[in-house]
């Protein structure tokens, strides 16, 4: 069940930044034209969006979409992705608990559907912290089109 879900947030996301590419007439991700042709914090077909920093926030009907990008990649951590499902009006039902969300997110590694985006402490600090997020790997072969 956590892959559909994956599948539709992936798509969703997809569905957004096309949205963002047709109205700003853009074929690159919109994280990285956003501070040159719109503002960073807007509404478009109902989604309330705020970019920052190398990721985005969008709402649409009380449904959390919060994600980062790295290239054309989605990334996202797992916080991130239970602020989805526990939000989702379908999902929430499930009562998924975060423990459980990883465990499963661990699974589609396996797959091949996603993959590990490390990132070691910033540049210039005396520690070595390292926060873990998921990268999408496999995305469905289909996406929302808009005519």
């Amino acid at each position: 069940m956590v892959e559909k879900i994956l599948t539709e947030y992936v798509n969703f996301i997809r569905y957004f930044e096309t949205l963002l590419k047709i109205k700003y007439k853009q074929d690159i991700n919109p994280c990285s034209f956003s501070p040159t042709f719109f503002k960073r914090v807007g509404t478009i077909e109902g989604i309330e969006y705020w970019f920052h920093g190398s990721g985005c926030t969008a709402t649409k009907d009380g449904v959390i979409y919060a994600y980062d990008i790295g290239g054309d990649e989605i990334d996202f951590t797992q916080w991130k992705f239970s602020e989805f499902v526990r939000t989702h009006p379908q999902y929430q039902k499930l009562n998924y608990t975060p423990e459980f969300i990883e465990y499963e997110l661990y699974q589609l590694i396996s797959k091949g559907v996603l993959g590990w985006l490390i990132i070691e402490g910033a540049e210039g600090t005396s520690f070595g912290c390292i926060f873990k997020s998921y990268r999408v790997l496999l995305e469905a072969p289909y996406v929302y089109s808009i005519t």
